[in-house]
């Protein structure tokens, strides 16, 4: 445009020493700014050179941002207790920065945010939305929609229906009685419409926030907001057919449009996926993805979406979805895009959302229609949580869940605050109505939020009164059932020791369970499945296998005597305890026993200490709903890391003070006692005041002392000390002098802290789950590996008879084959064709 023609059409404002002129000029939609720029203003040369920095592009971008990002995570901060998303403080953040409070004033305005500085700020902050959202489409498991039940598909559907029928309804019954505008009524069907929607990535993103993605809520949810989304997609595409003009044009635009999703899912799919086998393979490192040429590709998608009349970003979402999620491609991409486009750039996309709001405009105008249109919205919300709640009600949920479900179908995120944005742009929705959406969604899913947080707790399907113990199991002749929780296959030696030292025999037989635990990773959903149901093409899979095949060539040794299953959870480690426990739960486990957070060297000192492996210990102890046992790992010391039948246990002790974990720790030693070639050592620590006192505050306690004495007078190998010490010094001297005599160490976690024999160790803790034995057996100067048992406080819980064991009047060898008929066909389990391990 010819500056003097454009000074005669309009006023311009004037920036410094000539470096912008802007003013308003008629758009396709509405009057825009038009800004002319100066050249040569992207770097200042300083205030000492006269030059106002806040003036040139590259100091306003970066001031922008900076005040972007602090003043999200302070508003973060603040709004943590009421369990609010990062989303929310972004979108926050905007509405403070903006013209509804301080971009109110004119100067500070012109200042952070002139018209030659939106351009820029918006054009980078996009970039890293379209990136954010192929990530997003990166981590979605485009099968999981072929693995909702019936049950999912009801809800799911019902969440969309419901609300879009029932609010469609609304806005015509207000139409015809009330003669609202149509500019109005379009408005408000498309806000409708956005209203009913739940996205399946959004919705992955608040499970995982609340720390509830891998509970039994958490999966529900997210199989029907994957429906949720698959209804709101037809209907959209419903939508846009039947508006389209009847013309060449728009059949061969639509057409396009398909072609490119056919390309990205025939073409680009098979190209990157054959390019990470390839240098897979050439670099032997499973880690490295093609990660150029899928920039490449992505930049294709976006440049092909935007050239055929759709967003970049829907180009860019579908690119992600088509290639596999998870590891390797989805952990290394989402590694190196989400530090500079999720962390830097989406929250300055999500802020000018909020800073394109003005609660000012909406009472200055269409006062008498902003009422009805909030009216029509807050229905619309409350038929989508009252119809989300009536089809879980419906397929039999619990009332709690079924309304905890509804609400989490109602929160909403950054995919809904993009299509608002787009809609507002292309004047689908006008300003009033984009700030009465954003202003409802960021309240209806904030009280949502706050709502599933104190009502529903993942850990009360497993918290009960009643807890299973292995004194318990011993008491009534029951099978031992032992869950034990891996992370690698370093993990593995040292558990196939312990359940040899158990002794399994036909007659006595052991369930174990193996659950390797895999931190969630590039992908949106969390995973508890067999292992034999596992995606092949996974890496997490071959690492699974080798520890499933450990097991298995054990199995062999004891045939007949052995039952295993073997799972993988692939969650977050901030909830992942809760696949621990469900599965401990669902069967009817004895014993967790799961690793401790350090990790010893060979020399015996600590060589890495894993705080998230610590969290996750601490809340199993909390809520397992049986015994739990830490396992402190030192088998490299002394090199015996071999488990498949070398260097297996010899020696094991259990220190014994008194205590409900004591005798847990003694019933299980007592197990081990029967073991034909294991040396077995009780160490009775007592105070030399009670050397005559016998009164026992629990019976079972006296009986299990009792037993072992009488074990320790009949067979050799087993044998009964006793440590007469006067307080907590002789009583660390005492287990100092333990050396290198042992493999294995068992000890109870909680004692009774005002005993004798723990004066004076009971002021310092540096590891208080292990208790103040536990705690000292973990320096550096024992070399022995150390079972740190806690029975869980409850009642003894009854078993279930099939669990009984028979009984016999002697052993019979471990290598008799033939089996009890209720132990093979129990639960399901299938006996192991060893001929094809």
């Amino acid at each position: 445009m010819d500056k003097e023609n454009t000074m005669e059409l309009l006023t311009f404002g004037r920036g410094e020493a000539n470096s912008s002129y802007w003013g308003e000029v008629h758009g396709p939609f509405m009057k825009e700014e038009l800004v002319c720029q100066a050249q040569n203003m992207m770097t200042s040369r300083g205030i000492f050179m006269n030059n106002d920095p806040l003036k040139f592009a590259m100091p306003l971008l970066m001031l922008q941002m900076s005040v972007i990002i602090v003043t999200s995570r302070l508003i973060f901060r603040v709004l943590q207790p009421l369990k609010q998303g990062m989303i929310t403080a972004q979108v926050l953040t905007g509405v403070v920065l903006g013209p509804s409070f301080l971009g109110h004033n004119v100067t500070y305005m012109n200042m952070f945010l002139p018209a030659e500085g939106k351009i820029i700020i918006q054009t980078l902050s996009n970039v890293g939305f379209v990136i954010h959202l192929f990530l997003l489409g990166l981590k979605i498991d485009g099968s999981i929609i072929r693995k909702a039940g019936s049950k999912a598909i009801l809800i799911g559907t019902a969440s969309y229906a419901f609300p879009f029928s029932l609010g469609s309804l609304t806005v015509m019954f207000f139409s015809k009685t009330l003669g609202l505008p149509s500019d109005v009524v379009s408005c408000t069907s498309s806000a409708i419409s956005l209203s009913s929607m739940t996205s399946f990535p959004v919705t992955t993103t608040v499970l995982a926030e609340l720390n509830i993605l891998n509970s039994e809520l958490g999966r529900l949810a997210t199989h029907c907001s994957m429906v949720c989304e698959v209804c709101s997609w037809f209907v959209a595409l419903a939508f846009n057919i039947y508006t389209r003009e009847r013309t060449m044009n728009s059949f061969c635009a639509l057409l396009m449009i398909v072609l490119l999703l056919l390309v990205i899912h025939f073409l680009f799919r098979p190209l990157i996926v054959w390019l990470t086998e390839r240098k897979t393979k050439s670099t032997n490192n499973k880690d490295v993805v093609p990660f150029y040429p899928v920039l490449f590709l992505l930049s294709v998608a976006s440049l092909s979406g935007e050239a055929m009349g759709v967003h970049a970003a829907f180009g860019a979402f579908w690119f992600g979805v088509s290639l596999p999620d998870g590891p390797p491609l989805g952990t290394e991409l989402a590694a190196k895009l989400e530090i500079f486009a999720s962390n830097l750039f989406l929250p300055c996309f999500i802020a000018i959302s909020g800073l394109q709001t003005n609660f000012f405009e909406i009472t200055e105008s269409h006062e008498h229609h902003v009422v009805m249109v909030e009216v029509i919205l807050l229905i619309t919300y409350g038929c989508k949580f009252l119809g989300t709640a009536a089809a879980s009600a419906y397929c039999n949920t619990q009332i709690g869940d079924a309304l905890c479900l509804a609400l989490l179908m109602c929160c909403q995120g950054i995919i809904e605050v993009y299509t608002t944005i787009v809609w507002k742009d292309a004047q689908v929705v006008d300003t009033e109505c984009f700030n009465l959406v954003i202003i409802t969604l960021l309240t209806v899913t904030g009280i949502s939020r706050f709502l599933v947080v104190y009502l529903y707790d993942p850990s009360k399907r497993y918290k009960s009164k009643s807890k299973r113990t292995i004194l318990n199991t011993r008491q009534q002749n029951l099978q031992l059932r032992l869950l034990l929780g891996l992370y690698n296959v370093e993990n593995v030696p040292s558990m196939v020791n312990l359940l040899e030292a158990t002794y399994p025999t036909r007659f006595n037989p052991i369930s174990f369970f193996t659950l390797h635990l895999v931190e969630l990773k590039g992908r949106a959903h969390a995973v508890l499945t067999p292992h034999h149901q596992m995606n092949k093409l996974d890496p997490n899979t071959a690492q699974s296998t080798h520890i499933v095949n450990a097991f298995q060539r054990f199995e062999q040794k004891y045939q007949g005597a052995l039952m295993a299953q073997h799972f993988t959870a692939a969650a977050p480690y901030s909830s992942i305890n809760n696949d621990v426990c469900t599965l401990a739960l669902d069967k009817k486990a004895t014993l967790i026993v799961i690793p401790f957070h350090k990790q010893y060297a060979i020399d015996g000192t600590v060589g890495q200490v894993n705080g998230p492996v610590r969290s996750i210990n601490l809340n199993v102890l909390e809520a397992a709903p049986c015994s739990v046992a830490i396992f402190i790992d030192r088998g490299e010391t002394e090199g015996r890391r071999s488990v498949l039948m070398t260097n297996t246990w010899q020696n094991v002790a259990v220190l014994f003070i008194g205590g409900k974990d004591d005798a847990e720790a003694l019933a299980l030693c007592m197990r081990m006692a029967e073991k034909p070639d294991l040396n077995v050592t009780m160490i009775h620590f007592r105070h030399k005041s009670s050397l005559h006192d016998e009164d026992y505050s629990d019976m079972s306690e006296y009986n299990l002392i009792s037993d072992f004495k009488s074990h320790a007078a009949n067979k050799g190998r087993v044998h009964y000390v006793e440590e007469i010490v006067r307080d907590g010094v002789e009583t660390t001297q005492a287990i100092s002098s333990l050396g290198d005599a042992y493999d294995m160490v068992l000890v109870g976690r909680d004692h009774d802290l005002e005993s004798s024999v723990l004066y004076g160790l009971t002021d310092w803790s540096e590891c208080p789950e292990l208790g103040v034995i536990g705690d000292m057996l973990t320096s550096p100067d024992f070399h022995f590996s150390v079972l740190v048992v806690h029975q869980q406080q409850g009642d003894s819980l009854a078993m279930d008879e099939s669990y009984k064991l028979p009984k016999v009047e002697h052993h019979q060898k471990i290598g008799d084959t033939v089996m009890q008929p209720r132990f093979s066909a129990e639960e399901g389990f299938t006996t192991i064709d060893l001929g094809k391990c």
